[in-house]
């Protein structure tokens, strides 16, 4: 049998006539392999070689007498390399590939004598079929230059003539097998050689010994050394000769003692060389080595190229031979492999598969065969003895007489059995037979030629992959190959250790990837090849069909069960050879079943097959085993086989990682792979894994269609033909793993059970999520078959929501099916709730999914899971209803999950004679059991303004749901007027609560919602409803608290009582409830009510009532907002409902005051202006007296006084003392401030209820007058957006409002959501948009209501009462200008001349009437009070004398006879003419006071007093008074004459006027 070496290893012969090769190879193995090696390729780039090993032979000359050392030479005879007598005459390596699995093979310790030579061969007519080395080494020792002259120089001459030919031209064979050739001088301690130089001359020291280390010519001073002379001999004189000898020395401790010579010669000045020197040297011998060797690889690669190209040529013509041409190429692949270039090699190999694809397809499609390409056997003869042997052993077990006993010799190499025979459990294996003879000789099949061209590309990609099965291959030769050399001499160098490099798990991957694609095409090879056979068998028999399978269920049987067994046996060989320690596979978490569970908590070892062992089973398996056959676990796994994404630190991971997830897949693929040949074989023996059984989970019946082949025959006699079919056999399967697992049941299962477990957790590692649940289900429906409910139990929780969520729902129904019976056996009742839930969800879903699809066309009947074949689930939801009866919590069910689609009517239902609102809901109802209701609620959340309370509005009974469409109504007593949606809905049943939706957050329904529908709902008040209304107090005092009225307004309610419930809204507002009072209308009203509460009695039917409550404000604010809430009871039930209105309480008008103090009055003057944009309408105006004051005004208003924003109104009074004054130093304090009564309408209030009116009569229709209250707020408040402050000016005076300002308002905004009519089915928003559009255009103008002073109209106006207070003024001055004489003539014009001094007097009169606070009279020590005064005028105006300022004093009480009056001289010169104002007077207090107290011996002293702050007010007679100022001159004579010396006018003469003595003019 061939035995081609299959390692990057060249072959170097060696020729060892003295036996050196001993003390040699201790110091050269070490160094090998060869490292980085460049090879130029001939048509591709520069190729480099990592590694080269090198496999050193000894040579078939033996003829030579041996040397002085041939008693040691014999002695270690025993350590050279055996060669088989096989090797020799195939021409190989002699390096044996073992078995997959098998350790190499050790020679026997008994070994003795000289070892066996090569024996040499014949040289074979087609290159490629033998392997001669690449590199040939001839071993010298001569020990002195005598007797290199003498004998060495002959042996070598004679060897090189032996091995190179004749200096011819080179054939094409001699290419093939080219070689170089290399002189090793090995000197030996002790001896002559031993002392002289590398090479002569000064130059030796350090010298590497190569040929440019030369010191001078071999003619020059002093003797050549015996190096220099093998290169002067056998290199060559060019300078472009190739340097063929290498010389390297031993040491002393290197040679075993006995081979040492005896004699040392002496001589002086011996050479001793370095460590150095010596590296050197073997540096020299390995750099020698690599050119020589790669040199006759180039020679070969070029020869075998050419070769290739000219049979490639020769393709179409005839007689050309694919096997030929195949043998050709593989030659160049294992050139290429030989030498470490595997990828080049692997190249060469796929070209030959496509190649061999191409001519079996053109012979199959031609039909020709030896004329073309060449011919391949029929059938493969191992496939039909092992067929034969099956069906022999069949129809013996079915007890048939026709069995044939053969006497056919038994092949060792075929296939059997026989358990000790491996091959069938290592299918492909390039060595199992003579694959290369029988492809030369065109004896070989298309079976076996597909098995050893993947075998061979199978052997490559491992090394490709550095896989441990070609590391361990490599390293089995290295030692072998060591222990041949001298036993007992020490290496210099460590030996080869196993290469640490990592595997390449993408490479491990693609075999993995091959290995699915060869065994889908070889087992329709594999088919065809038994099938073909068994016709050429059967030619004779005259029932031959084409369709077999219906001859001999025999043999189809026989024909499965090989497939499968090749098939399983393939997986399992690439599983193992594809193993590796880089893969973290996470830990199995498979339970042993309790019957395989031994005393010591372990399993079998036949239970569970270890990932080799289920190649090899470890009961009877004659192959060595390793100690790492185990895959090894994940040093990364979270529990559950999730790995790590973070690598633990500390733990640097040697393993290449690019590759891994490929890998892993495509080994999980080989194990579902090798688990569906499982399953297809447990089906002829009536095993199952389950899914089979999930169609009775099903509702299908027998309407399922089947795929009817019309080619075939009709079968409709096989049911006759059942009693011939055989029993399930084992027959044909050779797997022993196989074998085993078809033995009984419980194997089957458990086989599947790993299988399956391991496909999960390489798909796991793969980050295949699909898979891995598809795995999980696997394992789910296996357990569920074997009643393994707790371990079913388990993988369905997991696995359950991946189909669910990825859409599989006609997967997830059947499991969820098998699912709850688990948790039913288990008695999980919480858990099964759960479950039925869910399935009950998934046939809803499926369900919803037939009702949107009615009328599809449902393909592929024949699958288990189609649309009719839904499962039933008829009886789960009674039984859930009664376990939910006895849960201690509730269950919540989304609403989707039962119900198809939810749609809320837009209509939203009121009830007559109740306040009140109800909605209508349209579900349709999905699964076939009928679900009763206990009680269903809707919960409505407003959409925004300024409600922001959620409704809830429940049912008012139980209901029975059925299949198909149905309706729901729920009623709510609780009414918020506002815009809504529908944000949850909730249906209780028992304990399960169904709800829309399962979140809390609410958010307003999607239009493309397709499950839940609702639009904008509004909810408004009827107008008869009951009714609370927000106003501010008509009537305020600015003296006291402000109130707020609240008007109650029953509606068609009988109100037997009811709570009100305020809050403020407004920040800083503080609400006094307890002083709540009625305002108007008759009601009871608590007085123990609580802060915020106001609880009332009874209100009849159409009552109004107004409460007033008090209130005061932190801080001015324009607008409040407060919170109402109403709950009242009637005979219908309880009601509430809730508001939170807003007002104005902006004063809508100013106050402004003018006092003038008189000696004996006060004249106030009131000005009234409008704070708002909008006019007032003043109606009244009275000024009240007081207990010290009375007050005088004028005639009261005859018709109302408009008062514009800029046109105020004013009123002026007088006001005196009373008569009735009591004495200042009255203990009693009487009120002094008198009140401004002022009765006024706003016009923006009139323009409101104008047009409020307006609408109101045209709302006064039975079917538009419950939208009453909802269109006026919205009127009223688009016209307070868009009326300006000009309208409301035309509105005052034109007395009418114009309604233009509607005019391009949208009022369908306003009043979408109202639905429909039920009449007429028309929009309520349309119908109110359009009316009052049609109202606006009918309705321009509308008059506003004329407004007389009355009594009636006095008291619905607002009030206001604003108290005046009359400034307290300690002393008034009446001051007066009089001129002591007046002009005669003039009228009473004072007229006098400019210049001329007038003489007048100033009088000052003061009174202190008007203190109404009375001076302290301890402020001061003195009994008076002084003032100054001072007179001034325009300084251009007025020159004033005399005394202009002064001081005057007054009594702090003065008397009834006191002097209440003083006079000042003053005189008064006037500047200029006109008429000229008098000056003014100006009158304070003096700061400081002079008080006169006694000083000594007699004398007084003046003090300065600091007087107190005294108010004081001065009326000037005067103001307002002018003086007529003419000039002096009474006539003036002037000359016009223009000869005069100047020649101009001239004054001649005046006169002046008659004066007066006080400088008034007389005439």
């Amino acid at each position: 049998m061939e035995h081609p070496s299959s390692s990057s290893k060249v072959t170097v012969e060696y020729f060892d006539p003295h036996g050196v090769y001993q003390l040699l190879s201790p110091g050269l193995l070490p160094r090998l392999p060869l490292r980085n090696l460049h090879w130029e390729s001939h048509a591709g780039p520069l190729r480099s070689i990592s590694s080269l090993y090198i496999d050193l032979v000894p040579s078939a000359q033996a003829n030579n007498p041996l040397s002085s050392t041939d008693l040691a030479s014999a002695s270690t005879s025993s350590l050279s390399r055996v060669k088989s007598e096989d090797s020799a005459t195939s021409g190989d390596d002699g390096f044996r590939i073992q078995p997959l699995g098998q350790g190499a093979v050790e020679r026997p310790e008994s070994v003795s004598g000289p070892s066996k030579t090569v024996v040499k061969e014949r040289r074979h007519q087609i290159p490629g079929l033998r392997q001669t080395p690449y590199l040939k080494v001839l071993f010298v020792r001569c020990d002195d230059s005598e007797t290199y002259k003498t004998q060495t120089r002959k042996e070598v001459r004679d060897w090189i003539k032996e091995q190179i030919p004749p200096a011819t031209k080179s054939s094409a064979q001699e290419n093939h097998d080219a070689f170089e050739w290399l002189i090793i001088h090995v000197i030996v301690p002790n001896t002559a050689a031993a002392t002289q130089p590398r090479t002569g001359g000064k130059s030796s020291e350090g010298s590497t010994g190569s040929s440019s280390d030369k010191s001078g010519t071999r003619w020059g001073k002093g003797s050549s050394t015996i190096l220099e002379k093998l290169r002067a001999d056998f290199n060559g004189s060019s300078r472009s000769a190739v340097d063929r000898v290498a010389q390297i020395r031993i040491g002393i401790n290197d040679v075993p003692y006995e081979m040492l010579p005896r004699v040392i010669p002496a001589i002086p000045g011996s050479y001793s060389e370095t460590p150095q020197e010596n590296e050197n040297a073997w540096l020299d011998l390995v750099s020698k080595f690599k050119s020589l060797i790669l040199s006759s690889f180039d020679m070969r690669v070029g020869q075998y190229e050419e070769d290739i190209r000219e049979k490639d040529a020769q393709r179409s013509l005839p007689g050309w031979n694919f096997c030929t041409f195949f043998v050709l190429k593989e030659g160049l692949a294992r050139g290429f492999e030989s030498v470490g270039l595997v990828e080049d090699a692997l190249v060469g190999y796929d070209e030959l598969a496509v190649g061999l694809d191409a001519i079996i397809r053109e012979q199959s499609a031609t039909g020709s065969g030896a004329e073309h390409g060449g011919s391949f056997l029929p059938h493969t003869e191992d496939l039909e003895r092992q067929a034969e042997n099956a069906r022999s052993a069949i129809s013996k077990d079915m007890g048939s007489d026709d069995v044939v006993e053969t006497d056919d010799p038994i092949d060792l190499q075929s296939t059997s059995l026989s358990p000790e025979n491996v091959a069938n459990e290592i299918p492909l294996n390039a060595t199992k037979k003579r694959y290369r003879e029988l492809i030369l000789s065109n004896d070989i099949s298309i079976f076996d030629f597909r098995c050893y061209l993947f075998a061979r590309q199978l052997s490559l990609l491992l090394r490709i992959a550095n896989a441990w099965s070609s590391q361990e291959e490599l390293l089995a030769k290295l030692k072998e190959q060591r222990e041949s050399s001298l036993q007992g001499v020490a290496a210099r160098l460590p030996a080869t250790q196993p290469s640490e490099d990592v595997e390449n798990l993408a490479v491990l991957g693609e075999v993995c990837r091959r290995t699915m694609d060869f065994v889908a095409s070889i087992a329709r090879v594999m088919r065809d090849d038994m099938w073909s056979s068994w016709r050429h068998s059967q030619q004779n028999s005259e029932s031959q069909v084409n369709d077999t399978t219906s001859q001999d269920p025999a043999m189809v049987q026989v024909v499965d069960n090989i497939i499968a067994s090749f098939t399983f046996a393939i997986t399992q060989q690439i599983l193992a050879q594809t193993s590796t320690k880089s893969l973290p596979i996470p830990p199995s978490t498979l339970a042993p079943p309790s019957s395989k569970i031994g005393l010591d908590g372990q399993e079998p070892k036949a239970a569970i097959p270890e990932p080799k062992t289920m190649m090899h089973p470890a009961r009877s398996s004659s192959l060595a085993l390793r100690s790492r056959s185990r895959e090894p676990p994940s040093p990364g796994l979270f529990p559950g086989g999730r790995r790590n994404s973070v690598p633990e630190q500390g733990a640097a991971s040697p393993f290449l990682k690019s590759g891994l997830e490929e890998l892993a897949a495509h080994r999980a693929e080989l194990y579902l792979l090798s688990r569906n040949v499982l399953e297809q074989l447990g089906k002829k023996h009536g095993w199952g894994v389950g899914w089979a059984e999930m169609a009775q989970w099903q509702g299908a019946t027998g309407d399922e269609m089947e795929d009817v082949d019309l080619d075939k025959p009709s079968t409709i006699d096989s049911e006759a033909d059942a009693t011939s079919k055989p029993p399930p056999s084992v027959q044909g399967i050779d797997s022993k793993l196989l074998r085993t697992a078809l033995d009984n049941q419980e194997d089957f299962y458990r086989l599947y059970e790993t299988l399956t477990d391991k496909a999960l957790r390489h798909y796991t590692v793969a980050n295949h999520v699909q898979s891995v649940q598809s795995s999980m289900a696997d394992l789910a429906v296996l357990k569920f078959h074997v009643t393994d409910f707790a371990a079913a139990a388990s993988y369905f929780f997991r696995m359950t929501p991946f189909y669910g969520e990825g859409g599989w729902a006609e997967v997830e129904l059947p499991m969820l099916v098998m699912y709850a019976k688990c948790l039913k056996e288990l008695q999980r009742q919480e858990d099964y709730v759960r479950v039925v839930l869910k399935l009950l969800s998934r046939a809803a879903m499926m369900e919803k999914e037939r009702l949107q699809r009615p009328s599809a066309f449902r393909i592929c009947g024949s699958q288990h899971f189609s649309d009719e074949a839904v499962v039933s689930t008829s009886s789960y939801l009674p039984e859930l209803m009664q376990i939910t009866k006895n849960l201690q919590h509730e269950v919540l069910v989304p609403l989707q999950n039962f119900f198809c689609k939810v749609e809320v009517d837009e209509t939203v239902q009121y009830r007559s004679g109740i306040d009140g609102f109800g909605l209508q809901l349209r579900l349709q109802y999905l699964l076939a059991d009928d679900l009763s209701i206990r009680k269903g609620r809707v919960k409505i959340t407003p959409m925004g303004g300024d409600t922001n309370r959620d409704l809830w509005l429940e049912t008012t009974g139980p209901l029975v749901f059925k299949n198909g469409k149905v309706q729901m109504s729920v009623q709510s007593n609780v009414l918020v007027p506002g815009a809504y949606h529908v944000s949850h809905i909730v249906l209780q049943a028992n304990n399960i609560v169904l709800q829309y939706p399962t979140s809390s957050t609410v958010s307003p329904p999607k239009k493309d919602d397709g499950f839940f529908k609702c639009p904008k709902l509004l909810i408004y008040q009827r107008s008869d409803s009951f009714d609370v209304r927000l106003y501010a107090s008509k009537s305020m005092h600015l003296d006291r608290n402000r109130f707020l009225e609240i008007e109650l307004s029953s509606g068609w309610n009988n109100v037997s009582s009811g709570e009100l419930h305020i809050r403020a809204a407004t920040a800083g507002l503080r609400l006094q409830t307890s002083d709540t009072k009625v305002v108007s209308g008759s009601l009871e009203v608590s007085q123990r009510s609580e802060a915020g509460v106001i609880k009332f009695g009874i209100m009849e039917s159409g009552a109004t009532a107004r409460i007033g409550i008090p209130f005061n404000l932190e801080h001015e604010v324009n607008d409040l907002s407060i919170k109402l809430e109403i709950s009242y009871t009637t005979e219908k039930g309880i009601f509430f409902s809730a508001t939170t209105p807003t007002i104005s309480i902006m004063l809508p008008l100013g106050v402004n005051v003018q006092d003038v103090f008189k000696h004996k009055a006060l004249f106030s003057k009131f000005t009234i202006s409008s704070a708002t944009p909008g006019p007032l309408r003043l109606l009244s105006s009275r000024l009240e007296k007081s207990e010290i004051f009375e007050a005088h005004g004028g005639l009261a208003l005859s018709k109302p006084v408009i008062v514009f924003p800029r046109q105020p109104a004013s009123m002026l009074y007088k006001i005196t003392k009373s008569l009735a004054t009591p004495r200042p130093h009255s203990k009693q304090k009487q009120k002094s401030s008198l009140s401004l009564i002022l009765h006024y309408i706003c016009l923006e209030e009139e323009v409101e209820d104008a047009v409020t009116d307006s609408l109101r009569q045209l709302f006064e229709e039975e079917s538009l007058r419950p939208y009453t209250r909802l269109v006026l707020p919205v009127v009223i408040s688009e016209l307070r957006a868009r009326i300006s402050p000009y309208d409301f000016e035309r509105a005052a005076i034109l007395n009418e409002v114009s309604t233009s300002v509607f005019s391009s308002v949208k009022w369908r905004d306003h009043f979408s959501g109202l639905g429909r009519t039920g009449q007429h089915n028309e929009e309520v928003a349309s119908i109110l948009s359009k009316i009052l559009e049609t109202w606006q255009q009918e309705t321009p103008r509308i008059p506003l209501v004329p407004i007389y002073i009355n009594d009636e109209t006095i008291s619905r106006s607002r009030s206001i009462i604003i108290p005046v207070d009359v400034p307290s003024v300690a002393v008034v001055h009446t001051a007066d200008l009089k001129l002591l004489e007046k002009s005669a003539g003039l009228g009473n014009n004072v007229v006098v001349a400019a210049n001329q001094p007038i003489t007048g007097s100033l009088c000052i009169k003061w009174t202190r009437m008007w203190d109404t606070e009375q001076l302290d009279q301890s402020a001061t020590e003195n009994d008076f009070l002084e003032f100054f005064y001072e007179l001034s005028g325009a300084p251009d105006t007025w020159l004033i004398g005399g005394k202009r300022k002064g001081h005057f004093r007054i009594p702090k009480d003065p008397g009834p006879n006191g002097v209440q009056k003083h006079s000042f001289p003053v005189v008064l010169i006037p500047l200029r003419e006109g008429f000229l104002p008098f000056p003014t007077v100006e009158i304070k207090p003096a700061p400081f006071v002079k008080a006169h107290k006694p000083g000594y011996a007699g004398s007084e002293e003046d003090t300065r007093i600091k007087q107190t702050n005294i108010t004081c007010e001065t009326d000037f007679k005067n103001a307002g008074e002018t003086i007529r100022v003419i000039s002096n001159s009474r006539s003036t004579t002037v000359s016009l004459d223009a000869s005069g010396p100047q020649g101009g006018a001239w004054l001649l003469e005046s006169e002046r006027r008659n004066t007066g003595s006080g400088g008034i003019v007389l005439g």
